[in-house]
């Protein structure tokens, strides 16, 4: 079987997102104390604010818009998703499997709210990173 190149393996794109996460990413997150202000913003405020009635909306700061962003470019597969099982009352975290038609994992965990379900992926997704990284 022939190796493949480094395009096949997608090279260009891994090797990039590992610089930008180990640059931009590790620093805010290994530091505890950057860490705690992102997660305390984020529990604050999950999925940002918009605008209404002519009043700015509640954004994101820099840093916790860079972290978010990281996770934004995960691939499918494995990434964690919010589901709603009953409106306003039961939302669960789903795993994707990546692969289509294949259904979401369901976690038992329920959620009494989008900001706190949301907040738990967060959560999942920061200590992921750590693990990937060698960390925790």
């Amino acid at each position: 079987m022939a190796k493949k190149t480094g395009v096949q393996e997608n090279r260009g794109y891994t090797q990039t997102d590992d610089f930008i996460t180990r640059t931009h990413i590790l620093p805010l997150l290994i530091d505890k104390k950057k860490r705690t202000e992102l997660l305390n913003e984020h529990k604050n405020n999950p999925i940002g604010q918009p605008g209404c009635n002519g009043k700015a909306g509640i954004q994101h700061s820099e840093n916790l818009q860079r972290v978010i962003d990281k996770f934004r470019r995960r691939a499918m597969a494995g990434k964690y998703v919010r589901i709603c099982k009953t409106p306003h009352q039961d939302y669960r975290i789903g795993i994707v499997s990546g692969v289509r038609g294949k259904p979401v994992k369901i976690l038992a965990k329920p959620y009494p709210s989008e900001d706190a379900c949301e907040h738990e992926i967060f959560k999942k997704r920061v200590n992921d990173l750590l693990k990937e990284y060698g960390y925790k």
